[in-house]
């Protein structure tokens, strides 16, 4: 007879867990006997499994073995069951500290002395020595008087570490996520979860954990790397011969040395919150940590960790250093966190501080070599310059104990600073993190300078498992025309005393899209479609937005356009004026006065500098309050800046490559009701971004394939480079045979220098030379083998003759620039008088950009036609440049050039428009779409209509079936059917679990069947088996 409790939580999940825990070593304690042993539904601590383990350790005083007395034994309880008077989270960590590091008692010894010994609640080493222990229904009084049961505990040593609420397989598991999260509030059970470690919520198919404080969207999934110790595991474990995803999770967390180990280094509190490693944090420390003893076969100690931005490499890092720290083979281990930039500097120190690992930040060159010098100072964060300090005072610290762990392990942390970190700390353990895919030069550069990859986790890993958002990419427009033709009339007057080729010039840059985009009727019509687009989209879900621009002065410009609007409370956060931000440096009269302004009476009167009021945006705009809504940006906090609530990055301004990725990755991070992370552009960024998707696109995270240039100072050893170093010099210093070396006076170097074809020969040499003085300073074999101040000897020769060129180039007009200061605010105005814009249209409807590498292949072709046009394109502009001074009559007129820019540019975003149509028609064609109408009960559906399609496709291809109105519906019928038995069977990794393939092509062979007798379809196994075999690629593709 059939039994419908089989399908309830017990059977199907609580009784299951209880059975497989059993089999991994714990002792079941039924309810009624738990009950008995806690003494009270108020206490929640087997005490006297806590007292036989305390009361079996002993400690050595003068050669006697003596165990701790009863009454010590009942202080170390009374300590560890801490009331909760300072709030749960400060609670869990006093008792977290003490069963990690135990506690020190007092003892009266037995010759009337008192010393203190360490006695610990929990033996991590030695699992077996602990008392392992699991019970169910474990009902808890609430301060109320009414009782709350977490349906399963487990208990070491009498300590409940872990909370489990089981579920059955037809209630979303979250449910149980939610009830977890409702028992620790104070006036529910917080004592028992202030001992808890691992919080699950499960069911027979899926599984999510936790710990004490883990907001619901933190929850997460665990995949299992060691795959084949899981399955072997739950083989001999599994309760039934089966495996059920809740075994696999449940072993790979609940097995005893598993628990123990990420209890005692998987588990940190960062601002009183408290948090568990992710199943990737995990595994990837645990890579580092066999790397650095050498046990993963690479042969060094050193090694670079790639994970995707968002996805928590710093906490990665903090539990690395808690690891080594603990380490019995690593003796008093020092960290130092190297970055590259003053705000990343603070934001790791301000992560380590928040878990108490006091560290001390080196704020100069002299600060650090006296910070490393320090043996008490375990742990310091610096910036990578800091180290050339260090060379030039001769520090070098050989000690073995030291670690580097540089984040962002590439920009500026190689090349010559990285030589600097090498010569200083030559036996340090280096590190590499980074969350940017590598473009081709920094791949070879990376794996030299820091060692082999370690771990990879790539954009769609995080979010395949919810640590990340996806991308969606949309595409504006703002359309410009010129207003009136006067402008060429009235710019002939502005630049009347220049000559004919100094004004080609200057219409030449002033009639390039980016001047053109910083108009202001231009920027007027932006500042008003992200003001609609903020009130509509952002708002009403609580989100915010960052805005970046293509200069500081037109992000000021901006600021005070959306000022005027009102309603929406944004700030500005730029560099000031005479500080270098990006490519903006040359700044024009008029921008240096805006910046100037704005800093002195915005930033300075209300915050004092520009660091505090930096600090003061991010924190306030972090908060979900409206009291700053929007930041508008050029280059500042695009990297390193985390914002979860920052739904939406508006773009007007060009990125490439690594500032494109690290912008676009402020707005990945989860976010309640945030679904995905919106990339709204009014440039015309697309193309740059389908190319910088492609650096996720290699399977070793865009690290593995070389060009033979690329180990160019592999193959060549120092001997060689430093033969080559000295040649390429001395054909330098040949060129000015009669100067001594130390002469002083400027202009008899630059006379020397007169004659065009001698000062030619000069750039070439002095381009050879800096390519060799480049090589030394970021090879750190051939850094040594010249020493120091040989290497620093020749740093200062190719600075002295770099100023040298310059100046040459500057007197003699080599550079074919020219300086047009005087004219920049004057061209700029008439742009803004003449140049119009009218309202934003759509280029590009919502794309998830995640995806992307899909239609790579229908996409081949186009992409190959539009590289040759290109090319040729590229040809004839080259051809026409060298033949300008030829007669400057067939210049076009300014209007004319203006114009022809923007027709170039509205061409070029709606061929972005023609690219990504193609990429959802690409992707409509595999999802079976193809624009048809479908029947009503599926036309909402999309994976029914996928499985429709195929289907129909398949049927009529191999059975000559007719469709009509009849038949089609017939079909919408069974792709329903094939849609229930598909989900029905789902599950984490169902995609490479045989045992679910055959369950869910059993059921689809019976409904395929069932219509093809129905409709008396004649039709052979072979064609059969055909269709299942498409409809299972599909439902992989879905689900």
């Amino acid at each position: 007879m059939l039994d419908h409790r089989i399908f309830n939580e017990r059977p199907e999940s609580q009784e299951r867990m209880i059975k497989l825990l059993q089999k991994l070593g714990y002792e079941y304690v039924p309810r009624a006997v738990a009950e008995e042993k806690r003494g009270s539904k108020t206490k929640v601590i087997f005490e006297d499994e806590l007292v036989k383990f305390l009361g079996r350790q002993i400690f050595d005083y003068k050669g006697e073995k003596l165990h701790f007395s009863s009454e010590s034994i009942g202080k170390a309880i009374r300590e560890l069951d801490a009331p909760i008077t300072n709030g749960l989270m400060m609670t869990s960590k006093v008792i977290y500290d003490l069963l990690c590091m135990g506690k020190s008692l007092e003892q009266t010894l037995p010759d009337g002395a008192m010393q203190s010994f360490d006695i610990k609640y929990i033996d991590f080493d030695n699992p077996a020595n602990n008392i392992w222990q699991v019970t169910d229904e474990f009902e808890v009084e609430r301060p109320n008087g009414k009782f709350a049961r977490p349906d399963i505990v487990l208990l070491v040593n009498g300590i409940p570490l872990v909370v489990i609420e089981c579920k059955k397989s037809s209630v979303d598991v979250i449910e149980g996520v939610r009830q977890n999260i409702r028992n620790w509030h104070p006036d529910y059970i917080p004592h028992l979860f202030k001992f808890a470690q691992i919080v699950i919520a499960t069911n027979s198919n899926e599984f999510l954990y936790g710990t004490c404080g883990t907001a619901e969207k933190h929850f997460s999934r665990w995949k299992e790397e060691q795959k084949d110790w899981q399955e072997e595991l739950c083989k001999k474990c599994s309760p039934d011969g089966k495996i059920v995803e809740q075994d696999r999770a449940a072993v790979s967390l609940l097995s005893r040395e598993r628990l123990l180990e990420l209890t005692r280094s998987f588990i940190i509190y960062d601002a009183n919150i408290k948090k568990i490693a992710r199943y990737k944090q995990f595994f990837a420390v645990k890579k580092c940590m066999d790397r650095i003893k050498m046990k993963d076969g690479k042969g060094t100690k050193n090694g670079v960790l790639w994970h995707t931005q968002g996805s928590g490499k710093t906490i990665s890092m903090i539990m690395l250093v808690k690891m080594i720290q603990r380490d019995k083979d690593f003796e008093n281990p020092r960290f130092i966190l190297v970055t590259d930039r003053k705000n990343l500097d603070k934001q790791i120190l301000e992560n380590f501080s928040n878990t108490k690992m006091h560290p001390t930040r080196a704020t100069t060159g002299r600060g650090l070599v006296s910070l490393i010098k320090d043996d008490g100072k375990t742990v310091v964060t610096t910036i990578v310059n800091k180290f050339e300090t260090a060379i030039k005072m001769n520090f070098r610290k050989e000690n073995k104990n030291i670690f580097l762990i540089i984040d962002e392990g590439h920009r500026s942390h190689y090349g010559r600073l990285n030589t600097y970190m090498n010569v200083v700390l030559p036996n340090a353990v280096k590190l590499a993190f980074t969350g940017t895919p590598l473009i081709k030069e920094e791949k070879k550069n990376t794996y030299d300078k820091f060692g082999p990859l370690i771990d990879s986790y790539t954009m769609e890993d995080a979010i395949s498992d919810g640590v990340t958002v996806p991308l969606v990419y949309e595409g504006r427009i703002i359309p410009q025309g010129i207003s009136n033709a006067k402008i060429d009339e009235i710019l002939k007057y502005v630049t009347a005393p220049l000559s004919e080729e100094e004004k080609e010039k200057l219409k030449k840059k002033y009639s390039t899209f980016f001047h053109l985009s910083h108009t202001t009727k231009r920027l007027e019509m932006v500042a008003v479609n992200v003001y609609e687009h903020f009130i509509h989209y952002c708002r009403p879900k609580g989100f915010k937005a960052i805005l970046t621009c293509s200069s500081r002065a037109s992000a000021i410009d901006m600021y005070h356009e959306l000022e005027s609007l009102g309603d929406l409370n944004s700030a500005v956060v730029i560099s000031p004026s005479d500080t270098r931000e990006g490519d903006d440096d040359d700044l024009s009269n008029s921008s240096r006065e805006k910046i100037n302004s704005f800093f002195s009476k915005i930033v300075i009167p209300l915050h004092g500098d520009s660091e505090t009021y930096e600090e003061y945006v991010r924190t306030t705009f972090n908060r979900e309050d409206n009291d700053i809504e929007l930041i508008i940006v050029k280059d500042k906090l695009l990297t390193g800046f985390d914002a979860p609530i920052a739904a939406v990055l508006y773009v007007d301004k060009p990125m490439r490559d690594h500032n494109l990725l690290q912008a676009i990755a402020r707005v990945n991070r989860v976010y309640p009701g945030k679904d995905f992370g919106l990339i709204v552009d009014y440039y015309g960024i697309f193309k740059k971004l389908h190319g910088a998707l492609d650096l996720y696109s290699d399977e070793k995270s865009g690290m593995n394939q070389f060009d033979k240039d690329d180990i160019r100072d592999v193959l060549s050893g120092p001997q060689e480079n430093s033969r080559e170093l000295l040649r390429v010099r001395d054909n330098l210093l040949n060129l000015f045979p009669s100067i001594p070396i130390d002469e002083r006076r400027t202009i008899v170097w630059q006379e020397c220098l007169e004659k065009d074809d001698l000062r030619k020969e000069f750039y070439e040499r002095l381009k050879e030379y800096s390519k060799m003085v480049d090589l030394l300073f970021s090879s750190y074999e051939f850094f040594n083998f010249v020493g120091v101040e040989k290497a620093e000897e020749y740093r200062r020769e190719l600075l002295f003759f770099t100023k040298l060129r310059n100046s040459v180039s500057l007197i003699h007009d080599d550079s074919g620039e020219m300086s047009t200061k005087e004219y920049d605010d004057k061209i700029k105005n008439l742009l803004n008088k003449y140049v119009m814009a009218n309202d934003a249209w759509t280029v590009q409807e919502p794309l998830d950009i995640m995806y992307k590498a899909k239609m790579d292949e229908q996409l081949k072709s186009l992409a190959d036609s539009k590289s040759k046009a290109d090319a040729i394109k590229t040809r004839m502009i080259a051809e026409i440049s060298s033949r300008e001074h030829d007669d400057p009559a067939i210049y076009m007129e300014f209007s004319e050039r203006i114009k022809e820019t923007i027709r170039r540019y509205e061409e070029e975003r709606n061929t972005e428009k023609y690219l990504a149509n193609m990429e959802k028609l690409a992707e409509d064609l595999r999802e079976g779409r193809s624009g048809k109408s479908y029947p009503a009960r599926i036309d909402n559906d999309s994976d029914s209509k996928a499985f429709y399609s195929t289907v129909l496709h398949e049927l009529q291809e191999h059975s000559g079936l007719k469709a009509n109105e009849a038949i089609e519906e017939d079909i919408a019928i069974l792709s329903q059917g094939i849609k229930r038995a598909i989900t029905g069977n789902t599950k984490i990794d169902w995609r490479d679990n045989v045992t679910v393939h055959k369950r869910i092509m059993a059921e689809l062979d019976d409904l395929i069947f069932d219509f093809i007798e129905a409709h008396g379809l004649k039709i052979s196994t072979d064609i059969v088996d055909l269709i299942l075999d498409k409809l299972l690629i599909v439902a992989k593709k879905r689900y």
